[in-house]
């Protein structure tokens, strides 16, 4: 099966839970078309997280090194990374190396529109007015 398969089952599930779900190595492992857990099927569903858009954590639980015995009741919470400030906290915290850390955690936690983009502040006026 490709990632293109399997991968609207889990973006629409996080789309419909408002940009984060919880889901089972289990589920997750049914949704790609596998019968058992191994380091290839960790490592498809990683790739096809990725390809699709989303995040996962903890990160280690989709990564066959670390998670040497997966278990289909592990869970991973999976998250949208379209920009919203959650999506942003979670990418600041979880790839530190890819972002202004400080500057994405001040504007979040403030509000403050200073370090925004137009595109970001449009979201946020958005965010305000749909509340």
């Amino acid at each position: 099966m490709s990632e293109t398969d399997t991968a609207p089952g889990i973006a629409a599930r996080c789309q419909a839970d408002g940009g984060l779900t919880e889901a089972t190595l289990g589920e997750l492992r049914d949704e790609l078309g596998y019968r058992k857990l191994g380091r290839w099927v960790l490592a498809e569903i990683a790739d096809t997280l990725r390809a699709t858009g989303l995040g996962f954590f903890p990160a280690d639980r989709l990564d066959a090194a670390l998670n040497t015995e997966p278990r289909q009741w592990q869970t991973v919470w999976i998250y949208s990374r379209d920009s919203t400030p959650r999506a942003r906290v979670i990418d600041a915290v979880l790839h530190p190396d890819d972002c202004d850390v400080r500057k994405e955690l001040e504007v979040i936690g403030t509000r403050s529109p200073a370090g925004l983009s137009h595109r970001q502040k449009l979201d946020l006026i958005r965010e305000i007015v749909n509340a």
